[in-house]
């Protein structure tokens, strides 16, 4: 009879759930533990904290970078309409009026993208857990999920700002393309190996291991299936980009 209750004590103790991270606890965990993160959310998602603070990073990454990332915009549209045989006076014409407005639209552009990449990549990777994996999670949980995991973001923002401030130049990589000569950046082995980016990888990492808490699965299916995602949207984005 001993026996019996200890075991019944033993099932009773594995089938307590942790307490609920607080919200410092959830942010700092997705970068050490993202797990506790994800067993929090899983039962309480929340995601409007972790998406302003990343719309923020945003905001202020374009701030800081803005005369760099102007004279790069400038140089690249120069070289653009000059190769399509446009007229002087046309050029000149044209690279008054994004001077004038470019900035607003630069200072808002990456924090709305970031906003509405956020929406669509939630979706996607909802239909992936829902559809493909065979979960069954809301969209407010893979949101929440999104949204903790591009907290990654932020750190990624600081390091390519510092590395554009040293360099003068938009052109800085945090990939295998570092490797490469700067001067390929048009080829296609350049774009392809840019694809093999360190804040991405760890990004996915992360969310394969909080759509493996949310769907009670392990880490490998959805770190394939977001990983042949990514790879799939990459040279979409490669296709279009020649």
């Amino acid at each position: 009879m001993g026996e019996k209750l200890n075991d019944r004590a033993e099932v009773v103790e594995t089938d307590v759930s942790p307490p609920p991270l607080s919200l410092i606890g959830r942010i700092f965990n997705i970068f050490s533990d993202p797990r506790k993160t994800f067993t929090t959310l899983e039962k309480k998602p929340d995601f409007l904290v972790p998406l302003l603070l990343v719309v923020l990073a945003a905001f202020i990454f374009t701030y800081i970078a803005w005369p760099v990332i102007e004279k790069s915009t400038r140089e690249y549209s120069r070289t653009y309409m000059e190769e399509r045989g446009m007229p002087q006076e046309e050029i000149d014409t044209a690279l008054q009026q994004q001077q004038k407005y470019g900035k607003i639209g630069g200072m808002f552009g990456l924090p709305l993208t970031t906003v509405i990449m956020t929406l669509l990549v939630s979706a996607i990777l909802l239909f992936a857990g829902n559809i493909i994996l065979g979960g069954n999670a809301k969209y407010k949980q893979i949101f929440s999920l999104y949204c903790y995991a591009s907290l990654i973001d932020i750190i990624a923002y600081a390091v390519r700002m510092v590395l554009i401030l040293l360099k003068d130049d938009t052109r800085v990589y945090t990939s295998l393309a570092a490797l490469l000569p700067p001067d390929s950046y048009k080829e296609f082995w350049f774009k392809l190996a840019n694809i093999a980016d360190v804040f991405v990888i760890w990004k996915i990492v992360v969310i394969a291991i909080g759509m493996s808490v949310f769907y009670r699965i392990s880490t490998r299916k959805p770190m394939i299936t977001v990983a042949l995602l990514y790879v799939v949207f990459g040279l979409v984005s490669m296709s279009l980009s020649r």
